[in-house]
């Protein structure tokens, strides 16, 4: 009789280890790491400009789905795209005007402002020594803490209309 309790309480702890490690993991702190992870990105990286930062946080096989085909995916690839932002606007800062997630996914919406200074390529409007402001929406994806994928949609057409009015005038 005891070997049969026994095996029948051993049955029972490894259906109870079973159903609690095949609980899918708290969503709401998933939710709630993501979304301090974005929060801090955007900080260090667009504030900052902490490309170390970004190097951490970026998954080595990051993609940024907005970019032309053919980029190389990656933190230098990251580095090289706002290298070339930083040249055109060189005090450019974004600022988070909106923050929501749901477990592995986390958008922004966001605006970038600075003063266009330098070309910026793909932008057929000369620099205006004038401030601008760019306006868009970004979902993060994000695995294992690194932010691994990106979709970007902002107003191009909106910043170009502004530059183009801004250099008609000077």
């Amino acid at each position: 009789m005891n070997k049969v309790y026994f095996i029948t309480a051993m049955l029972g702890l490894v259906a109870i280890c079973v159903s609690v490690l095949a609980r899918p993991k708290d969503p709401t702190a998933e939710t709630r790491a993501n979304k301090e992870l974005l929060q801090r990105f955007y900080h260090e990286v667009y504030v900052n400009w902490n490309m170390n930062y970004a190097d951490e946080v970026l998954s080595p096989n990051f993609l940024s789905h907005d970019w032309p085909k053919g980029t190389p995916s990656g933190p230098k690839a990251f580095r090289a795209y706002y290298d070339a932002l930083r040249k055109a606007v060189p005090d450019a800062k974004y600022e988070v005007d909106d923050l929501v997630a749901e477990r592995d996914r986390v958008v922004v919406r966001w605006t970038m402002k600075g003063t266009y200074s330098n070309q910026f390529p793909g932008i057929d409007v000369p620099p205006t020594g004038q401030p601008i402001a760019l306006k868009g929406i970004a979902i993060y994806r994000v695995e294992k803490g690194k932010l691994a994928e990106r979709w970007v949609v902002s107003d191009v057409y909106g910043l170009i209309k502004e530059a183009q009015q801004k250099a008609a005038k000077y």
